[in-house]
């Protein structure tokens, strides 16, 4: 092979290195979180609705205004075996029958698992049998405010 060709396989060489890394690069998207949840009502500063997004990643719990913090794989494990157990016919046969507190100046909370297409308001459905909630509520309660 002479100098010119054994140039242009290099080059070729280091394009198609550089495709594949581009690729692969694409292809390692972050999972969505496991959970998200979005709390919101009462009010806040220039009189607008308070709104807080707290989310548990695969490996952090984290949170608008407070200091993240790591998930420990025991912890994950459980919330996914109770996302697993997830079900609408039970949520269906278990509507929330109170005040929602956002008539009041308090806060909603709405749920959303991973792999679980249903959306969990607080106000819809009665989330106190649902082990997915009560996981999820504590771990977001072991979260600190920033200072």
């Amino acid at each position: 092979m002479n100098g010119d060709m054994r140039g242009l396989a290099c080059i070729s060489i280091a394009a198609l290195i550089v495709a594949l890394a581009g690729v692969a690069s694409g292809s390692a998207a972050a999972p969505a979180p496991i959970a998200t949840i979005v709390r919101h009502g009462g009010l806040c500063a220039a009189r607008s609705e308070c709104r807080w997004v707290l989310r548990i990643t695969e490996t952090t719990i984290s949170g608008d205004g407070y200091v993240s913090r790591r998930l420990t794989p025991a912890s994950r494990a459980e919330l996914l075996r109770a996302i697993k157990k997830l079900s609408l016919a039970y949520l269906r046969a278990h509507p929330f029958k109170g005040t929602c507190p956002t008539a009041y100046d308090g806060a909603e909370s709405t749920y959303r698992f991973r792999d679980f297409a249903t959306a969990l308001p607080s106000c819809t459905y009665d989330l106190s049998g649902v082990e997915a909630v009560r996981q999820t509520n504590r771990l977001l309660a072991t979260l600190r405010p920033r200072r």
